[in-house]
């Protein structure tokens, strides 16, 4: 028995889909289409939409029926934003194999951290704040990712209720079932909103090895973080 996210195949068909479609337009922002490029969205997109997991036994197949309107329609606004993105951003891996820029097993003791969880919301309305940067920091400087394809910091999107997610390298231990307890922090900034500093201390005790594949599961909420237009904050202090 094992267990699937279905999700994999209806992106990764859409995000080909979306990059031919779009190829035969050729706008001037799309620099490239390679198989680099066309992971890299179809994993933007699947870091940003509900998996849906089934069982299987062997030889068991699935006729998934894909009639979510709503569903379909977030998975082509993620594809063509994970698009503009990839194809925008100047990445010195782009070169590489998919594989090979993700962090790979070293079989030495580590402190694996859980995925970060978090959103940002309009202090004065409590909606999402789409284009917002959110940047995670430890020891002063950008956390590092377990896979350089996740952006640090990251942008909101009003396609995913301004939700962000980040996946940590993990950090090297002495031994295995050490106690060690890492501070965070947090600096959200959005045009013509004041910005908003969190600190959070999350305590991991070391493993084995790394863990290179990502569990949903195992994962840390961050509280609801609020940001204040310039504007209400000057009315509040007249």
């Amino acid at each position: 028995m094992n267990v699937h996210n279905v999700m994999e195949e209806q992106v990764f068909a859409r995000i080909n889909a979306l990059y031919d479609q779009v190829k035969q337009i050729n706008p001037p922002w799309m620099t490239c289409d390679c198989e680099h490029c066309r992971m890299n969205t179809v994993s933007y997109v699947l870091n940003r939409i509900p998996p849906k997991y089934v069982v299987s036994g062997r030889g068991a197949t699935y006729n998934l029926s894909f009639n979510d309107p709503q569903l379909r329609a977030d998975i082509d606004t993620l594809g063509i934003e994970g698009m503009r993105l990839v194809s925008a951003a100047k990445r010195p891996y782009h070169n590489h194999k998919p594989e090979e820029t993700a962090i790979a097993a070293t079989g030495t003791p580590v402190y694996n951290f859980p995925t970060f969880l978090g959103a940002v919301y309009d202090g004065n309305t409590f909606e999402p704040l789409a284009n917002a940067q959110v940047l995670l920091t430890y020891n002063n400087e950008p956390a590092r990712m377990m896979d350089v394809t996740w952006q640090n910091p990251c942008t909101t999107f009003k396609t995913t209720r301004a939700a962000y997610t980040f996946w940590l390298k993990p950090v090297p231990a002495k031994e295995e079932h050490t106690h060690t307890v890492f501070p965070f922090s947090l600096e959200i900034t959005a045009e013509g909103y004041e910005p908003v500093y969190y600190t959070f201390e999350v305590p991991v005790i070391s493993e084995k090895q790394a863990k290179c594949e990502l569990n949903s599961i195992y994962s840390l909420k961050i509280q609801d973080l609020y940001l204040f237009p310039h504007d209400s904050i000057q009315s509040s202090d007249a």
